[in-house]
């Protein structure tokens, strides 16, 4: 089709995404909403708006970094202030971190180019340049002080804070945006709108929405800055919602429902160089395709259902896929679309006597009355449990005894677009548990980088991520994903 986003990022070594600045009304399908920031300075000798300011500090940085005997080069993050001095030159106050590019006195302007080390060196710099003039455009780094400061300060992204607040009090307008992020301009938004066939109902809703989009290109950005693997983030079907409205309808882990503790599984006695190397069960008739959970917080129910189908395709030898709504309108211990537990559905399905398939309860996405008939179950569970939080161990299991239900923080999830995404824990609180899910398999990724990677089954439809997956880091709990583990047991 003619009518295509293209909002796909030019994914340099691990991934990188930065808005353009003006794309001058071209068709959707004559430009990518993200692509590398070409800034062309016709007058460098003029300083009139905050962006020439930032531009000013990422030539200080950079002549800071030529200085420097560091291995790495650091990256500006923010402009903090900028000030006259009495003899002319020009005070910078700049907030710049370490990055995972080479210290190679290449100039990089974009934090995408360049992402940011986790464990680098954060400080508040303040940097001395003599002001650009017509006969001399070229700055010089007169003097520099630095002194180390945290990451919280640098990013504006408080950690000690559930994910979803974190993530509103970034986006609010408070917060200064990154260095070299450029705000989308309306026409990025309608192409989004076009490619997601998004209509609003009036000029009001219209607007309010691609405030949001702006904010949510804010966070994909910062997302794409600190990213330590090769993950792609940028706009998404759900780049116009808030952030409490993606959660409330797009998710639904309710961690607040503490049900009792299940039993431990067993880990298999298995050798680690028995353990393959990568295992998928997909291959092995074990997951059915990808659904849509819609504007319903159901995910716990889809991981639930993902979960036993899998155990019963192994177990009996036949794959069925299975009926969410029956959870949603029949499970006592959870709320429907309000949100709920695995751990509570495997204790329902045993009290209603069996899951009936899809074809004979179909989802609506919606709350309905409970129209379980126990003869037209066509699978039964008859206990569950919990996994280990070791991820060796959970690989173990799993390529034993089938996929494996899980939470996740879905921060980095909802603005995902491809590859192995790896977020600091600064941006996706592995404490933050909003969404169930299902691990299938796991892999080694086959680029430079050869991250190794948990294959994640999502309920949000074949069109997003990489055809419904989510394809995360495996090795340092990212996101949570180790932490709520659980399995039905059948017989």
């Amino acid at each position: 089709m003619w009518l295509t986003l293209l909002a796909t990022c030019l994914v340099l070594g691990g991934g990188a995404c930065v808005l353009i600045r003006d794309p001058k009304n071209l068709p959707c399908d004559d430009y990518d909403l993200f692509d590398p920031v070409r800034r062309v300075i016709t007058e460098p000798w003029t300083l009139r708006t905050d962006a020439d300011y930032e531009y000013l500090a990422q030539q200080a940085v950079h002549q800071s970094n030529a200085r420097s005997n560091s291995l790495y080069k650091s990256m500006l993050v923010r402009l903090k202030s900028r000030a006259k001095t009495s003899d002319g030159d020009i005070r910078l106050t700049v907030l710049q971190l370490e990055s995972k590019c080479r210290n190679d006195g290449k100039f990089v302007s974009s934090l995408a180019h360049c992402p940011l080390r986790e464990n680098g060196l954060f400080h508040e710099c303040e940097l001395t340049v003599s002001a650009p003039t017509k006969a001399d455009a070229k700055i010089k780094l007169r003097g520099q002080s630095c002194v180390k400061t945290d990451a919280e300060l640098v990013l504006g992204y408080t950690s000690g804070l559930p994910s979803l607040v974190a993530t509103q009090l970034f986006q609010s307008s408070a917060t200064p945006s990154f260095a070299g992020f450029q705000v989308p301009l309306l026409e990025h938004f309608r192409c989004f709108a076009l490619r997601y066939g998004k209509t609003y109902d009036n000029d009001e809703e219209r607007a309010l929405r691609f405030r949001q989009f702006q904010n949510n290109m804010k966070l994909a950005y910062l997302l794409q800055a600190t990213e330590q693997g090769s993950g792609v983030y940028g706009p998404t079907q759900f780049s116009d919602l808030h952030p409490v409205e993606f959660r409330k309808l797009s998710t639904g882990l309710d961690t607040r429902r503490k049900g009792s503790p299940l039993k431990a599984g067993r880990i298999p006695d298995m050798d680690l160089e028995d353990l393959p190397v990568a295992f998928d069960w997909r291959d092995k008739n074990a997951v059915t395709p990808v659904k849509d959970q819609g504007q319903c917080g159901s995910c716990w129910a889809f991981s639930t259902t993902g979960n036993v189908e899998g155990q019963w395709a192994i177990k009996k030898g036949k794959l069925v896929s299975l009926s969410e709504q029956e959870l949603v309108d029949c499970d006592k211990l959870d709320q429907g679309c309000g949100g709920g537990l695995p751990s509570n559905a495997y204790k329902e399905i045993i009290r209603l006597g069996g899951m009936e398939s899809e074809g004979s309860y179909p989802y609506d996405g919606s709350d309905d009355k409970c129209s379980f008939q126990k003869p037209e179950a066509s699978v039964y569970i008859n206990d569950s449990i919990s996994i280990s939080t070791n991820e060796t161990e959970i690989a173990m299991w799993l390529a034993q005894n089938g996929p494996i239900s899980i939470g996740i923080n879905a921060n980095a999830m909802m603005l995902y677009m491809g590859g192995v995404s790896h977020p600091w824990k600064i941006v996706c609180n592995p404490k933050s548990l909003d969404h169930g899910v299902l691990i299938v398999g796991y892999g080694v990724a086959t680029d430079a980088k050869k991250n190794p990677y948990w294959i994640v089954k999502n309920s949000w439809g074949p069109h997003w991520g990489v055809k419904g997956y989510y394809l995360v880091y495996r090795g340092d709990g990212t996101c949570g994903l180790n932490l709520m583990c659980t399995s039905a047991v059948i017989a």
